[in-house]
């Protein structure tokens, strides 16, 4: 039987997430209340026999992930021939150098990949939410007698945001271009690879030993994967289902409305979603409570919450509490949020322990200038809220509007246009 190991590209701060990234990796954003966007991908691994050691690599501000993710007990990676490692970048008697893109990263652990001697070595991408078994894309892999197999899914809606492939009827890959302005096909690539071990580590040690002359970037995808595709064995598995990127601000926002309604697109309870409810905490938190006079239409509230007033179209995760006549509407609120009481959230992102002041507004206005700052992430009508914003009472906030970490009083003491972002010294 075949031998495959794993390897989470758990992410670096991904700019057009923001604030929300400020802190984190994309990989440690939260999403759908309760969980964490690297929680798909190694609920997935879980799911798959045969994976049994896997690999992450992250180097951007990694502390909340790997509280999160611990010694990978709530997905069963635990055991003498079992377990989640992280593989931070560090000092060998050949090179100490961060890692500089995803071939490099790579590059840098070969002995990871050598100390298990897979045959095979899964590579996916941290930051995507979609359920998924990789076992038929791992046989498929092997009866073709593959170098490197990657997986596809339809994208009906601009599929030039992602590299597209043509494949031909046993599934070899044709032609692959990264983003292109008018693409042939619209199966883009999910960032899920398959590689022959052997021949991944051949061409790690090639690509390294480039000149700088020769070598344009240190990404997997711009040399390593165009040469594998023009002189090995390379070939497409096609995977149908949901799958959501959530690259900007207005995909992650309009990824959770997709979870709300009686038919979701991204039905996380059918999915089965394994996360790690207890990172820092003692305990799990106690049922929400719904007060009277509370309100909850049509939306997604997590334990621990306290609600007040009426929450429509929003997802809640641990510990927010809701005051009286406050109104939460199409929302998303993180941790320990804290909305007083008459306060108004219209289209709202917030980041852990943000304070909304009484009597506050936030997504204020009809007109919907998109974000100066972000002006291709933030354009849906969401304002967007980074960690511990304290927004003082009575304040009125427009739409698109970005609010750095921390931010109080002294940057929020008036109206805040729509289209505008607030920054504020962090440290």
């Amino acid at each position: 039987m075949r031998k495959t190991i794993a390897i989470i590209f758990a992410g670096g701060r991904a700019e057009e997430m923001s604030v929300l990234t400020f802190w984190r990796p994309k990989s440690a954003v939260v999403f759908g209340g309760s969980y964490r966007m690297i929680d798909f991908a190694l609920t997935n691994l879980a799911n798959t026999d045969g994976i049994d050691n896997v690999g992450i690599l992250s180097q951007y501000r990694p502390s909340s992930l790997i509280d999160h993710v611990g010694i990978g007990l709530p997905w069963d990676f635990v055991g003498n021939e079992r377990g989640v490692r992280f593989l931070p970048p560090h000092i060998g008697p050949d090179h100490a150098d961060w890692y500089r893109g995803t071939a490099d990263a790579l590059y840098q652990n070969i002995d990871f990949l050598e100390l298990h001697r897979p045959d095979d070595v899964l590579i996916v991408s941290g930051d995507h939410a979609y359920s998924m078994d990789y076992t038929p894309l791992l046989r498929f892999h092997m009866e073709r007698d593959a170098d490197v197999t990657l997986a596809f899914t339809p994208m009906e809606v601009n599929p030039s945001r992602f590299g597209i492939a043509e494949l031909n009827a046993e599934g070899r890959i044709m032609s692959y271009m990264e983003k292109p302005k008018h693409p042939r096909t619209n199966l883009a690539s999910m960032t899920v690879y398959v590689f022959r071990r052997s021949v991944l580590v051949e061409e790690l040690r090639r690509h390294a030993a480039l000149g700088p002359e020769e070598r344009k970037t240190f990404h997997i995808y711009d040399e390593i994967l165009p040469r594998m595709m023009a002189h090995r064995r390379a070939f497409g598995w096609v995977h149908y289902g949901p799958w959501e990127y959530a690259r900007t601000l207005d995909a992650y926002f309009e990824a959770h409305q997709n979870l709300l309604g009686p038919s979701p697109s991204i039905d996380l309870l059918s999915w089965k979603v394994r996360t790690n409810p207890m990172a820092r905490r003692a305990a799990p938190p106690p049922p929400m409570r719904c007060f009277p006079g509370g309100e909850v239409v049509d939306s997604m509230v997590s334990g621990g919450c306290v609600v007040e007033g009426r929450v429509e179209r929003s997802v809640l995760s641990p510990d927010v509490r809701i005051g009286k006549g406050a109104i939460v509407r199409d929302s998303v609120l993180w941790d320990k949020v804290v909305v007083e009481e008459g306060a108004v959230l219209d289209r709202v992102v917030c980041d852990k322990r943000c304070v909304i002041g009484r009597g506050a507004r936030v997504g204020v206005g009809e007109e919907l200038p998109p974000n100066t700052e972000q002006p291709g992430s933030l354009t849906c009508g969401a304002s967007v809220l980074g960690m511990d914003v304290h927004v003082p009472a009575g304040t009125q906030i427009g739409r698109n509007v970005i609010i750095y970490p921390k931010a109080g009083p002294d940057q929020l003491s008036g109206p805040i246009a729509s289209g505008r972002t607030i920054h504020t010294p962090t440290r």
